[in-house]
């Protein structure tokens, strides 16, 4: 901005009247009467329209939608994982025991109890996918209704 336009800028509003009134209406151009309810009426339309849009019809924004997809894809994954560490735990030695066992135990602890026999942790891992040890274990005792 050069200094002749900042010089009229600030002498404009050194000489603009401070009666009370409001700035922003005295700076507008001056409109139609009709036109400042037509004005707020659309705001207001916009507004609740992308209200009921996100809120009632479901619109999701990008970092939602990715997140959604991430959970949906790591679920899948889960699942997977839990039919093969069920398989491999139907496969071993010694079921029954292993069941029973199985059994015994909290429901909350029995993922653990895969994991540390190995049953979660899949071919090329050091360690089992999180979630997949008690995915599996729901899957082998399934949770009575």
């Amino acid at each position: 901005m050069d200094l002749q336009r900042l010089f009229a800028y600030s002498a404009l509003w050194r000489d603009f009247p401070s009666s009370g009134r409001d700035i922003s209406m005295s700076l507008l151009p001056n409109m139609h009467k009709d036109s400042k309810p037509f004005l707020l009426g659309a705001i207001a339309g916009a507004v609740l329209f992308t209200w009921i849009g996100f809120d009632a019809l479901g619109w999701k924004t990008g970092g939602t939608t990715e997140t959604l997809a991430k959970r949906q894809a790591d679920g899948a994954v889960i699942a997977a994982y839990a039919r093969i560490c069920s398989n491999q735990f139907n496969g071993a030695k010694d079921l029954p025991a292993r069941l029973e066992t199985l059994k015994k135990t909290e429901r909350w602890s029995r993922g653990d109890i895969l994991a540390k026999a190995g049953f979660a942790t899949m071919l090329g891992e050091k360690e089992p996918t999180q979630g997949v040890a008690q995915a599996c274990a729901d899957m082998l005792i399934p949770e009575k209704n």
